[in-house]
């Protein structure tokens, strides 16, 4: 694949272009008239040679080629009608009929809460009307990226009097568990960002708290007395909101998030408690690219998504704070992202040394296959294929979880997923990389409620894994409070290694394109 650069800039926009037909139904209804005719701008794919050290990358050398404007243009309108026809194809996009479901499991979240809070004021004592609540939605419903299988991001807002472990994790989970919409309970009660995960109406939820002395205000003097972890429940909404008000243009950032989010599933990297990218994450380097290319189309977004990143220097963190801020980087952070919000915070984050070089490695293959924008034979099916593990690895550490129920179940693989970082960190530390797969597999030979994970063994440095004494040390990050030492008494963890004859079915789906690909 030979690298291409035009002799001069060349505008890549003619006056103007047509809108693709597949990206009208998501792009052009309220895009705004300089959105649709902006100014011209150098092409964005037509970049300067790579720095060295990246295997996947073709030579330095470039080939000097004068391209027409207008091929140009008809080549990048052509790759994003293609590829929103591709989200489509895919399902990443809601239905009118999800979209009212969506908008119904709110509603009746909302009387819920409300009648919660009354309870809890009558059995203290305090006026009613003093004990008022909501619900807030955050995360990619509130961004318009969800797809049909996306959970609902929820922040309860209840009044101070009601507090998180008593009333939040027992009363309102009895509320809900009473409902004959609501199925599939389980508290994390342990994690940094405390929440309730449930399925309502068959979508899911997940619900976090947040204790306000007053719930219509986000004043400073009354986010001042909140605690940490409301404090901390509360900066998806801020940071949703901050993100809304920065993208120049909504419906391109949505397209963007939606292709981002759906190539990090395909290639095993949206997974926060395995050590990859969450959602938050993916919002924040998207509307960077948005901001810095503002008049790029769907495919020129994209495109700028690897080329930024796959170079990027992560000393340096990704903001979107147009000043300088003083927010200190912290000590050991792999991949620094800081949240748009006042005052400034990173981003959450597991990151070990493991999963950020294979992030890098997938963010340089992304660049690898979409640097060439003349390439024609180029289909986007290339860059979304699914990560080949049975390919990849010969060994797997097979991690199973039990639980005499499938209600305790739910809790127990909340809290030991809530912990896997642990675990990660223990075999990294033990000189035995992996790549923890984010699917969740059932052994259907036993009868007892199980779940079951598989994480590549990385080929180079697996000699020996003792899984006993593994356990052992990992159980020890488990059951290090109350929580995790209840749930342990009827649960259990099994470690073990497995070879390619012990993966599912659903692992061992081959690559049909990996040699055309890079070729």
């Amino acid at each position: 694949m030979a690298y291409m650069a035009a002799v001069a800039p060349a505008t890549w926009w003619p006056s103007p272009p047509a809108m693709p037909p597949a990206a009208a139904g998501l792009l052009s209804a309220t895009a705004s008239p300089s959105a649709r005719n902006p100014e011209p701008q150098t092409l964005p794919f037509l970049l300067p040679p790579p720095p060295a050290g990246y295997p996947l990358l073709p030579p330095r050398g470039p080939i000097l080629l004068q391209v027409h404007p207008g091929f140009i243009a008809e080549v990048d309108d052509r790759r994003s009608s293609a590829l929103v026809q591709f989200l489509k194809d895919e399902g990443a996009v809601p239905s009118p009929e999800d979209e009212k479901k969506r908008e119904h499991v709110i509603r009746e979240l909302k009387k819920i809460v409300v009648h919660w809070a009354k309870m809890v004021a009558y059995e203290q004592n305090v006026p009613q009307r003093l004990a008022t609540a909501t619900v807030l939605t955050y995360g990619s419903y509130t961004l318009g990226v969800h797809g049909p299988e996306s959970d609902i991001d929820a922040l309860c807002v209840g009044p101070c009097i009601a507090t998180l472990q008593y009333h939040f994790f027992v009363v309102l989970r009895q509320i809900l568990e009473g409902r004959p919409e609501v199925s599939e309970v389980q508290s994390v009660e342990g994690a940094k960002v405390p929440l309730m995960r449930f399925r309502f109406a068959g979508i899911a939820v997940d619900f976090t708290y947040s204790q306000l002395p007053a719930i219509n205000t986000f004043s400073t003097q009354s986010l001042q007395k909140i605690d940490e972890r409301s404090w901390s429940s509360l900066s998806g909404v801020r940071v949703n909101e901050k993100i809304a008000q920065l993208v120049p243009n909504a419906e391109k950032f949505q397209v963007l998030l939606r292709c981002i989010k759906l190539w990090a599933r395909k290639r095993g990297l949206h997974c926060h408690h395995l050590g990859f990218f969450a959602g938050i994450h993916l919002a924040i380097l998207a509307a960077y690219v948005c901001r810095r290319w503002p008049n790029a189309s769907v495919n020129g977004l994209f495109t700028m998504f690897f080329q930024t990143f796959a170079h990027w220097s992560w000393q340096v963190p990704v903001t979107l704070h147009d000043e300088p801020t003083a927010c200190l980087h912290p000590e050991g952070r792999l991949m620094p992202i800081m949240m748009p919000c006042t005052p400034p915070e990173f981003c959450m984050s597991n990151v070990t040394k493991g999963t950020f070089k294979k992030i890098r490695e997938e963010l340089t293959r992304g660049y690898a296959l979409t640097r060439d924008p003349f390439r024609h034979d180029f289909e986007w099916t290339w860059l979304f294929e699914p990560f080949p593990y049975a390919q990849k690895y010969q060994q797997f550490l097979r991690i199973y979880l039990c639980a005499p129920t499938a209600a305790e179940l739910r809790d127990w693989a909340g809290w030991v997923k809530s912990r896997s970082r642990f675990l990660i960190l223990k075999l990294e530390r033990a000189g035995i990389n992996c790549d923890p797969c984010p699917s969740e597999e059932v052994d259907h030979t036993v009868k007892e409620p199980n779940m079951v994970f598989y994480w590549g063994l990385i080929p180079e440095t697996v000699i020996h894994v003792d899984t006993s004494h593994l356990k052992e040390d990992f159980m020890k990050n488990i059951i290090n409070d109350v929580y995790g030492k209840v749930k342990c008494t009827h649960s259990d963890v099994t470690i073990s290694v497995v070879g390619l004859p012990q993966l599912p079915k659903s692992m061992c789906s081959h690559s049909v394109h990996l040699h055309r690909m890079l070729g």
